[in-house]
């Protein structure tokens, strides 16, 4: 599982964070800013900077979430899902700010973080493994649900470049609040908090 304990642990928190600000009555992207270290600086600008990115329509239903990676790597997420009545919401954008320091070759960390956020939608909607009998259910890829292009989102991403601070990496820091930020989506497009990973009808 790519990403280890950091995308369970980024679940975890990001969803119990979505939940207190919506007891709060807050703005998602406000409660995070306000209950953030004034030392964290860089964290506070990718969720920003994702905010600013992010649009708003009529039926649009937006999660965040975001995430320090080995206190080097800070990555903000937008999921924008759209609800149309009778039909199931479909994830239709992510919004990714990522800042991993200076960056070398734009297009090689672009396409590493493009990699992460297909992979958590993988991750929040379709991938999962069942026991049956004492056995994996899955036996290969033709049963083990792979996202598809048409199951992919429109991404937008944006480097939030630091040349201030050294290369950190980008192999898997946008995974990491990912599917927390698609699960805080249609957790408001469904009225009800979801908990539990795929997420499916």
């Amino acid at each position: 599982w790519r990403g280890l304990g950091s995308f369970a642990n980024a679940f975890a928190v990001e969803s119990a964070m979505d939940e207190l600000a919506e007891q709060a009555g807050a703005d998602p992207i406000e409660f995070r800013l306000r209950h953030l270290s004034e030392g964290q600086t860089r964290l506070k600008r990718v969720l920003h900077r994702v905010a600013e990115m992010a649009g708003r329509g009529d039926g649009v239903h937006h999660g965040v979430a975001c995430g320090a990676y080995k206190d080097e790597t800070f990555v903000a997420v937008i999921a924008e899902v759209r609800a149309r009545p009778g039909t199931w919401p479909r994830l239709e954008r992510l919004y990714c700010a990522h800042d991993c320091g200076r960056v070398v070759n734009p297009d090689l960390v672009r396409a590493q973080v493009e990699g992460n956020l297909v992979w958590g939608v993988g991750s929040a909607l379709s991938e999962a493994l069942s026991l049956v009998d004492g056995h994996f259910d899955a036996s290969n890829f033709h049963n083990y649900r792979l996202v598809r292009m048409r199951d992919c989102p429109d991404i937008r991403v944006e480097l939030v470049e630091d040349p201030r601070h050294h290369p950190s990496g980008a192999g898997e820091a946008a995974l990491m609040p990912t599917p927390a930020a698609i699960a805080n989506a249609f957790s408001r497009a469904l009225g009800e908090r979801q908990t539990a990973l795929p997420i499916r009808p």
